[in-house]
């Protein structure tokens, strides 16, 4: 019988004349085999027909089109059929004949219909068991998804995969394909160092078939590596968490109770060493304890009565202090100085000069000479923090000096320019004699003092090396790029400041300080994202504040760029801002508030400065083309380019990329320069050059704080050339004026004229101003829902001892 018979297809005319030959020869004729045919190679899988691959018993393989049905019966079920095929009987008479069988003549008798994929396709029947060997189309698709998977090539693996659950959900193999190919990915995962994404992989594959061979040593393994990573990286909750899922996965691997004892091991060694440390340091290091394994009540126990002992308060920060000593240069020190250092006066109001405030040096202020004579008297009782000896007018007279020498890190060229000379009259009283008489000479006193004894970087050596010593009720201690702590000082009593220890943290993503806030691992949030302000206010466990003051912000100009000091390009930088645009999209990420709005000038909008007659600041893409293009034609450039330097805080880094397209759009060439916020604002006060910069401060006293807003380094010693900052000379003038007045109506005036003609002038580049909110977790009792001033009242708050248990 031949292997091939033609198929019961309308054939063509020399597919006919096969057909006749093949039934002439019969029985004997068989198929000519093939040389080796396999898989074509310039076929794709997923894009070319389908086909399945027959092998018959002589050798022949035939690609052709996918055979019907499918699978196709099992080949021994047929020859046993056959075999046990009885014969058929009739009754005649009284006897039963068998009757000879029938000549089967129907070539579909155990046989199927197959078309090759030639060039010129044929139809033939051929019997099932003249095939040896069928690869079906959808066992060739896994055959390949498995091999590409071996080969790293993941997405094109799932894609075939993919294809065969379309054409047949229920095909043999699909499953196990599909879990083989998991595992392959779980594993490169694992190899190639992602390790989260490996364990969720054969997470998912352990859900789905627990008893895949080999699974359940591989997955325990993964996991115990991943928590030692964890451990070894001091991510303890989330290795806790990595264990927790591996419970849930495989609850009577033996891994568990030895990944347990790790975390319980490291933990207890912790609260031992607690126990050789004393007040701060041993609540730290239970706290550590628990933060590794929390689940351990006796830990619990004991940091809970330490922390009643020495409370301690984290605190997340937009940056920290970099440098020790009785000096502000940057918005982290002026947060911090207080707590340090006390001032000579704590305010400029009348109470103050008469000595009545508590948190200040001067018992009090007298002038004569119509202000350009001052005498302080200093309060008794007052001592350094090291408790070498009481405050005393040297050391008043020590930081006023100081600030007038430009050698000196507290230099203020306003000052040098005002003071006259310093005089003690005694150990309690000084006299200051000015050149001329100033505005508010209290405002001059606003300033920390520090010990006389100390260096010229105002510290003084111990036997431990120089220290910060100051007079306030903390004490400096270690500083990073990322930490600063304050502790409680030693003359200080739980009494008078409750909190024994503030440590503060930078956190360089802006969604972690809140997340940080959130789990509790700090207590106190200094900057609360606007965007993130409602769904922050809903926590039940968290209150918000605000500051009285809101926050201005504003690109600052190098006038001593030559390029920046042409008015057209000032012009053309202002009108590429969409102003309105960038804070409701980027910003707030919803509608604009009253006292959140976009600004016209360096004064908060409504306050005495804000000139009444200014125009908002106008958006208009064409013009800041226009403006720029004409800047190129008076520089005589082609191009310009400008360098954008701005803190690492939210707000600046959600509006930079879309200022600099703005720039862009308008024909100019900026590079943006991400800075720490304490690095770069300090750098700016000294007088660094810079091209554009971006620049926040609050503004509570638009007299004083006008020149150094206008011109960073306003006050930087003549070296820096810190006035040549300033782009207009018209503002230089007006605040030379204003340095000069003495009296409060000129003075305003002055001011508003300064606001609006900032307008026009463009000295820096008005933004926006930012009702600014903090926020902190009822654990902790006394701030203010309004304040001036991150830790205002401090002597009076409380804090709860608390940890963050692990979710059940």
């Amino acid at each position: 019988m031949p292997f091939l018979r033609p198929g019961p297809r309308p054939l063509s005319a020399g597919l006919v004349a096969l057909a006749l030959v093949l039934s002439a020869l019969g029985a004997g004729l068989t198929a000519q085999p093939t040389q080796d045919v396999s898989l074509p190679t310039d076929r794709d899988l997923l894009r070319d027909p389908p086909f399945d691959r027959l092998t018959l018993i002589d050798g022949t393989v035939l690609i052709v089109d996918p055979v019907s049905p499918r699978p196709l019966p099992d080949k021994e079920e047929i020859r046993k059929a056959e075999s046990e095929e009885q014969p058929r009987y009739e009754r005649v008479g009284g006897l039963l004949v068998s009757k000879a069988p029938e000549l089967k003549r129907d070539p579909s008798e155990n046989a199927i219909v197959i078309r090759t994929q030639d060039e010129e396709p044929r139809d033939y029947y051929v019997k099932i068991l003249s095939i040896r060997e069928v690869d079906y189309f959808e066992d060739l698709l896994l055959a390949e998804a498995v091999r590409r998977a071996r080969s790293g090539d993941f997405g094109r693996a799932f894609e075939l995969v993919l294809a065969v659950q379309t054409r047949a959900p229920d095909w043999p193999g699909l499953r196990e394909t599909s879990d083989r190919i998991t595992l392959l990915e779980g594993e490169d995962a694992l190899t190639r160092g992602r390790v989260d994404d490996g364990l969720r992989l054969l997470g998912e594959l352990y859900r789905r078939s627990p008893d895949f061979p080999g699974l359940k040593p591989r997955l325990a393994e993964a996991y115990a590596d991943r928590i030692g990573l964890a451990l070894e990286q001091g991510a303890f909750a989330l290795g806790r968490r990595v264990l927790s899922d591996l419970k849930a996965l495989a609850p009577e691997s033996p891994i568990i109770s030895q990944m347990e004892r790790r975390f319980v091991d490291r933990a207890r060694r912790l609260a031992e060493q607690a126990d050789r440390l004393d007040g701060p340091d041993r609540v730290e290091r239970l706290a550590e304890a628990l933060r590794i394994w929390p689940s351990d009540d006796e830990i619990a126990q004991r940091y809970r009565a330490a922390f009643s002992e020495a409370p301690v308060l984290d605190v997340a920060v937009l940056d920290v202090p970099r440098r020790p000593g009785p000096f502000v240069e940057c918005p982290a020190d002026d947060r911090v100085i207080q707590l340090l250092y006390l001032p000579i006066l704590a305010d400029t109001s009348e109470e103050a000069k008469r000595g009545g405030r508590d948190r200040q040096i001067a018992a009090e202020l007298t002038s004569g000479d119509i202000g350009r004579r001052l005498v302080i008297e200093v309060k008794q009782g007052l001592s350094w923090n090291d408790g070498s000896r009481p405050v005393a007018s040297a050391d008043v007279a020590r930081a006023l000096s100081d600030r007038a020498l430009p050698s000196t890190i507290g230099y203020d060229a306003r000052w040098a320019s005002l003071l006259s000379r310093v005089t003690l009259l005694d150990e309690r009283s000084v006299e200051v004699v000015l050149n001329r008489a100033p505005l508010d000479p209290a405002a001059w006193l606003l300033i920390p003092v520090g010990p006389a004894h100390g260096g010229r970087d105002g510290l003084v050596w111990t036997p431990d090396g120089p220290r910060p010593i100051g007079s306030g009720p903390y004490t400096l201690g270690p500083l990073s790029p990322t930490t600063a702590r304050l502790d409680r000082a030693d003359g200080s009593t739980a009494a008078t400041v409750p909190i024994a220890r503030i440590q503060e943290r930078r956190y360089v993503s802006p969604a972690d300080p809140v997340s940080a806030l959130r789990r509790g691992d700090v207590t106190l949030l200094e900057s609360v994202p606007l965007d993130q302000l409602d769904t922050l206010s809903e926590e039940p466990a968290i209150r918000i504040g605000r500051y009285r003051a809101p926050r201005m912000h504003w690109l600052a100009i190098d006038g001593r760029n030559p390029l920046l000091r042409n008015r057209s390009l000032r012009r053309g930088l202002s009108f590429a801002i969409d102003r309105e645009k960038l804070l409701e999209e980027r910003v707030l990420r919803r509608p604009l508030e009253a006292a959140t709005v976009p600004s016209d000038g360096p004064f908060p909008v409504g306050s005495f400065a804000d000139a009444p007659d200014v125009s908002p600041l106008a958006h208009d893409p064409l013009l800041a083309k226009m403006m720029v293009r004409a800047a190129k034609q008076e520089l005589g450039e082609d191009s310009i380019a400008l360098t954008l330097a701005y803190p690492a805080i939210p707000t600046a880094r959600a509006v930079i990329p879309r200022l600099v397209e703005a720039f862009e759009d308008a024909g100019l060439e900026v590079t943006p320069i991400e800075r720490p916020p304490s690095d770069l604002e300090s750098e700016l006060r000294r007088g660094a050059r810079f091209d554009l910069a971006y620049r926040t401060a609050r503004i509570d006293d638009p007299v004083r704080n006008a020149g150094p807003v206008l011109c960073p380094g306003y006050t930087a010693p003549p070296q820096a050339d810190g006035l040549g900052a300033l782009a207009s000379p018209r503002i230089l003038q007006l605040l030379l004026r204003l340095e000069q007045v003495q009296d409060l109506p000129t003075a305003r005036e002055l001011v508003i004229t300064i606001d609006r003609e900032t307008r026009d002038e463009l000295p820096i580049i008005p933004l926006w101003q930012l009702q600014e909110h903090f926020a902190w977790r009822t654990r902790l009792t006394g701030p203010a829902e309004e304040a001036d001033t991150l830790y205002e009242g401090i002597e009076s708050w409380t804090i709860e001892p608390w940890f963050a248990p692990d979710a059940p």
